[in-house]
């Protein structure tokens, strides 16, 4: 389905409000999900490494001389090459003006599509060039295709012309330069936008592209940190390749208040571990649960640069590949027990012993090794984990409802063929056989197709994921799928991500949008239970009270004052305006005759988010 676009999505505060669990009087389940970084940053120079030209770089990621920078890149899969993967070319709208600057003084072209510079201006006394980029054209072809060229570029006025800038700056539409956010509120919402019980770093730390070669070490003094140009890889502008530092990471946590799920580096050295142990221990929120995982798939070794790195340092101890993963494991327990006190393992600190879904005799690998070696892995080990994934039987219908119907095939054939290599209850029986306290847990899982880049029958493929029928598909995987073979934590890939040959991951495929399709419906049906952590924030100052509520809220100012004498104006997820009024003091607004759904709430002084159930 598409949805209108919400031209005014800028100017509001996006509202989420939870639809009716029909699985309310359940226990709540445990399910979390993998985050990316689409939407996460104010600054979208955060996610952003595509400087070139440069003649070389500083030692945070800054150019040395002058540059081009693709900015952003926002045109479906695969537009460049005149076609786009998406039967519904559905975009995403990144339109709006953006608010930037730098240190120095450059002359800068921005050029791509609907894309303008305006009020450029250099403060001398602060070395610092302003200007914005005002971004159009949603509906056009190539939308949110932007380069930026900076030539004569200074650092400071003394400096000789083509010596390059520093600490660029291009905050989103709505965000100004101002701003204290690191994250966006959107993306803030997106992720509450189910009461997910954990979420796992994986996608925003780089841990497949992240390892040098054996025996070189990651060290605790060259990790990322805010100060850096960029929050993705930097490998080929000052030699860092892990991505999201660890204080947006707990930055996020501390917002989030959920357990985490991080991945570290193989090539991360004792003093890394350790330093990264005590960080989180002095500034992540105490109620929060650390779940650690060694690298992530390791299978092979010619995998990325994790599985070569896994297999040299095997060999370097003269044991098997899988044998040293499982070393590699029980190592961080150990290291992270020094900091935290052994008592805490398996309690707060959760280390995750990772297998492979069609071959369940890797894990026993692994855990014969470290009974064998290293002690019993109960002691050491939280939890085995395997991936919920499910293909179709019927990927070459022509029928999204049949490929979706193929789907539940697949997953019952996990369930109940125990002959069958991705038969679920081999995992849940091992965990159970080896007394681990955190049972079996899943670090990824859900729909498999499309992927690997095939366009046999995409488009059917890509439009099965946005059927009603798609939400009870994820209901069966994880329901009974899953919590009723008496599985543990499971993670769903991924929050977000584009829908194109490559696979259909996210729970939504557009950022501002959490429910643009079903799948997030159906994880508040799966979690169940009574509404959780809600992140509450405001924008003017503006704050709504209760929150959640069912029939009626009060507007409030951060002095506990009641708003009034303002206009108000709450759209539904279409755009179109459901309610429109004037308050007055001490007024109570009434919602009871709204059905659940998406809102969107406008106040002439601010906006704010809320929660109706």
């Amino acid at each position: 389905m598409t949805f209108k676009n919400l031209t005014t999505k800028l100017i509001f505060a996006t509202l989420i409000l939870v639809f009716p669990l029909h699985g309310y009087s359940q226990s709540k389940f445990q399910l979390g999900v993998n985050l990316d970084a689409e939407g996460a940053f104010v600054n979208i120079i955060n996610q952003n490494n595509r400087f070139s030209k440069a003649t070389e770089y500083d030692s945070l990621g800054w150019p040395k001389s002058d540059f081009d920078l693709v900015l952003m890149d926002g045109r479906p899969a695969t537009e460049w090459s005149g076609t786009i993967d998406d039967p519904e070319s559905y975009r995403v709208d990144y339109s709006g003006r953006y608010f930037c600057s730098f240190k120095g003084q450059a002359n800068i072209n921005a050029s791509g599509t609907s894309v303008s510079l305006q009020n450029k201006s250099y403060d001398a006394n602060t070395n610092t060039t302003l200007f914005e980029l005002l971004i159009g054209g949603f509906n056009n072809a190539n939308h949110g295709l932007v380069f930026l060229n900076f030539s004569s570029t200074q650092r400071v006025s003394s400096s000789p012309t083509n010596t390059g800038i520093t600490n660029l700056k291009v905050n989103r539409p709505g965000y100004p330069l101002n701003s204290s956010n690191i994250f966006t509120d959107e993306f803030l919402d997106l992720c509450t936008a189910a009461d997910f019980d954990c979420y796992r770093f994986y996608n925003v730390q780089n841990i497949w592209e992240g390892e040098p070669l054996f025996p070189a070490k990651t060290q605790w003094i060259n990790r990322k940190t805010p100060l850096d140009a960029s929050q993705v890889t930097m490998k080929d502008l000052n030699g860092k390749r892990d991505a999201w530092c660890w204080e947006y990471i707990v930055e996020l946590s501390n917002k989030l208040k959920k357990d985490i799920w991080i991945n570290i580096h193989m090539s991360c050295d004792s003093v890394y571990v350790r330093n990264l142990a005590l960080f989180l221990k002095q500034n992540l929120d105490p109620s929060i649960n650390i779940y650690i995982e060694n690298s992530n798939e390791v299978w092979s070794p010619t995998q990325a640069t994790h599985g070569p790195y896994n297999q040299a340092e095997a060999t370097f101890y003269n044991i098997t590949f899988d044998q040293n993963y499982a070393r590699r494991s029980a190592e961080l327990s150990r290291w992270f027990g020094l900091v935290y006190g052994q008592t805490e393992i398996n309690k707060k600190i959760r280390v995750i012993l990772a297998g492979q879904h069609y071959y369940n005799g890797r894990s026993d690998i692994h855990l014969n090794f470290i009974k064998n070696n290293i002690g019993e892995p109960k002691n050491i080990i939280y939890a085995n984990s395997t991936a919920l994934y499910f293909g179709s039987t019927k990927e070459s219908s022509t029928n999204p409802l049949d490929i979706n119907e193929g789907m539940s095939e697949d997953i019952q054939t996990q369930i109940s063929n125990t002959t069958h290599a991705g038969y679920r209850l081999n995992h849940i029986t091992k965990a159970k056989t080896w007394e681990l306290p955190g049972g079996c847990t899943s670090y990824e899982g859900g729909p498999h197709l499309p992927a690997g880049g095939g366009t046999s029958n995409l488009s059917n493929q890509i439009l099965s994921h946005r059927t009603s029928k798609m939400q009870e598909i994820l209901e069966f995987n994880y329901k009974e799928g899953w919590k009723s073979l008496d599985g543990g934590l499971a993670m769903f890939f991924t929050l977000n991500s584009a829908y194109n040959r490559y696979g259909c991951w996210g729970l939504t495929d557009d950022y501002t949008k959490p429910d643009r399709n079903y799948k997030m419906q159906a994880m508040r049906n799966i979690i169940g239970g009574t509404f959780g952590h809600v992140y509450n924030y405001s924008k003017n100052n503006i704050i709504i009270h209760p929150n959640p509520t069912y029939n009626e809220l009060l507007i409030k100012n951060e002095n506990n004052q009641y708003s009034k004498d303002q206009k108000f104006t709450i759209y539904n997820s279409l755009g179109e305006v459901v309610m429109e009024n004037f308050l007055v003091n001490n007024q109570k607004i009434n919602i009871a005759s709204l059905a659940c759904g998406v809102y969107y709430i406008r106040l002439n002084g601010g906006s704010a988010k809320f929660l109706k159930y």
